[in-house]
């Protein structure tokens, strides 16, 4: 099958599942999977992979990956242990033990098949700092199918293959040594039933639903979701929608500064301050650090520690020029009458599409987004899966070119 999932002509065959426990590759040194990933690139036969991570996220900044698991289209499985693989490395630092993944997660030529893609790119991101490239997330292939938004791979697992993964190794420790076989197995299957999984919606995505999900899924790769900015931490910072530039500028330079000491010291950047504590302090910024004791929610230990350098922070905002400051997003003008009864009427379709598809109808569109759309029906920011099930069918309804009716008690779209 070609590599390319916007080819809908070319989509493969079903692989069968043995329920006996699954032969597999162990790559626990560089030279093997150095060599095994030449032989995924190099093997004409083999166009893509369905791919798994297992990692370690709970006392640091960056997540630690733990074991990789891959399954060839031709059925062939492989375990590369990355901890094994550092450990046999030599202490070169200009080398990197683990640059055989790098080489599979950016080759071209080999699409790569995840489920809930983006902590699993999070993660193979810090291996050698380098986007992967063609990839295929099956939570946005199913989306299609009404799985819902977020749907968790074991639920789609069972309504498409019919097959109930097991839950004993959910509160694995992937870090420590040695692994059992049963905790292997249990990661095996994450690939086993990703591969068919792939493979059957592959057979029944239409054309234009294989288009979205392709822009959803170059959505995914790009690069600033995964990289460290301290400078725009700020942006991230929930909470500030009504706050004014002094106040804006307290934030982003606490926020700064905390995404930095996280970095630095490789730790939960709310360990040290939360996103409460930062917008509180900006409400009512103090001027020395003993005032900072009395804002709600704040770690007395923290205080103690960054105290003097958080006011050294508020104090440099209060000494620039306020031009200098984040000014708020311009907000647009306020709806009309009119503009409320239509912006409640493409609000029910919505909810409609949101029920039938079991989605979140905050993951669907926002009302400023459809404010806009009315405003300017050919202008928007959606695309991909959003743009298939909502967006189109509102541009045809605000353009008089599709009506909604009530039918069997369901709001129901009909194109002219």
């Amino acid at each position: 099958m070609s590599n390319s999932i916007s080819n809908a002509d070319s989509r493969p065959q079903t692989q069968k599942i043995v329920n006996a426990k699954t032969p597999y590759l162990a790559i626990e040194d560089e030279v093997t999977l150095q060599r095994y990933a030449e032989h995924l690139i190099t093997t004409d036969a083999i166009s893509w992979i369905a791919l798994d991570t297992e990692f370690v996220r709970t006392d640091t900044y960056f997540p630690e990956l733990s074991l990789v698991q891959i399954q060839d289209c031709l059925g062939e499985v492989a375990i590369i242990d990355p901890l094994a693989i550092k450990q046999s490395a030599s202490d070169s630092p200009d080398s990197n033990p683990l640059e055989g993944l790098v080489s599979i997660l950016t080759d071209p030529g080999l699409l790569k098949v995840f489920h809930s893609a983006r902590q699993d790119i999070e993660v193979l991101y810090q291996v050698g700092q380098k986007m992967p490239v063609s990839i295929f997330d099956t939570q946005l292939a199913a989306l299609f199918f009404k799985h819902g938004d977020i749907a968790g791979f074991a639920r789609v697992v069972e309504a498409e293959l019919g097959h109930k993964l097991p839950k004993s190794q959910t509160r694995t420790n992937w870090h420590a040594r040695p692994l059992s076989e049963e905790q292997i197995q249990y990661a095996i299957d994450d690939v086993r039933y990703l591969a068919p999984l792939y493979e059957t919606l592959m057979a029944k995505l239409t054309d234009e639903q294989l288009k979205a999900v392709k822009q959803d899924c170059d959505a995914l790769l790009d690069e600033s979701l995964y990289k460290a900015n301290p400078a725009k931490a700020g942006e991230k910072i929930k909470g500030t929608r009504n706050f004014k530039p002094k106040q804006l500028a307290i934030v982003y330079a606490l926020a700064e500064w905390r995404e930095r000491f996280a970095i630095e010291h490789n730790q939960p950047k709310k360990w040290v301050m939360s996103d409460e504590v930062i917008t509180a302090i900006a409400k009512r910024p103090p001027k020395v650090a003993e005032a900072l004791y009395k804002v709600p929610n704040i770690k007395a230990s923290s205080v103690k520690l960054h105290g003097e350098q958080w006011i050294q922070c508020i104090d440099e905002v209060f000494a620039a020029e306020p031009e200098s400051w984040p000014h708020p997003e311009a907000k647009p003008a306020p709806s009309s009458p009119q503009e409320d009864v239509l912006v409640s009427l493409c609000l029910s379709f919505c909810q409609q599409i949101a029920l039938d598809y079991r989605l979140n109808p905050h993951n669907l569109i926002h009302k400023a987004e459809l404010l806009e759309l009315i405003r300017s029906p050919q202008h928007s920011s959606l695309t991909g899966w959003r743009a298939l099930l909502v967006l189109q069918p509102l541009q045809r309804l605000l353009q008089s070119q599709a009506s909604l009716q009530i039918e069997q008690g369901r709001l129901i779209f009909k194109p002219y």
